[in-house]
């Protein structure tokens, strides 16, 4: 019984760890030479609801690649994270920004620590508008989780979009919500970005 017991709760600890993962992230690139920070605010939907508030700092490399990391707390303890995002193909008249982030994220939640590698397919497409240019996405964000004694591989399905009003160039809002696919959680998250 006591065996039953240490397995659910260690199940539910790292299950609503998970949570936190966000993308806040479409096909547009910070140019190389440039910098943006983000704070994210996210709710979470499920039966074990809870906030977390996530910076990010993202540098530009190259014109189809840049580099984040990240920091965030609240309903876990903290995470810290590091990834790399490449935009192969980017947005044209003809087609979508197609790329994706790829990284590693380190969180501790009620005496657990977890390593999470993730990955990010990102799917994006600007569009100018009256207020300014609107920037939808979609990704399918998934990765390995390992705790001490469990793997998990948590899987979520993403939308958003990006606004780049017309009068605040260096600003960005982003809007996003993450569905559970699988051993994930739903959420709700807001972010704005400042370029400099």
């Amino acid at each position: 019984m006591t065996r039953i017991a240490f397995v659910l709760a260690a199940t539910f600890l790292a299950s609503t760890s998970q949570a936190y993962f966000s993308t806040i992230d479409s096909g547009e690139m910070v140019e190389k030479g440039q910098y943006q920070l983000s704070i994210e605010p996210q709710i979470i939907l499920n039966t074990y609801d809870g906030f977390n508030m996530t910076g990010r700092f993202d540098t530009g490399i190259t014109p189809d690649s840049s580099a984040r990391v990240e920091l965030g707390v609240g309903k876990i303890d903290y995470s810290v994270g590091g990834f790399y995002k490449y935009v192969p193909f980017p947005d044209t008249a003809t087609q979508p920004a197609i790329g994706g982030s790829v990284g590693m994220v380190l969180a501790r939640t009620a005496g657990i620590t977890m390593t999470s590698v993730r990955f990010h397919p990102l799917l994006s497409k600007r569009f100018q508008t009256e207020i300014g240019d609107l920037v939808p996405y979609g990704s399918l964000p998934f990765g390995i989780t390992f705790t001490s004694n469990q793997t998990t591989m948590p899987v979520q399905l993403v939308v958003g979009s990006e606004l780049r009003p017309m009068n605040m160039k260096n600003i960005s809002f982003f809007a996003e919500l993450g569905i559970n696919v699988s051993k994930a959680f739903g959420y709700v998250s807001g972010a704005v970005a400042y370029r400099f």
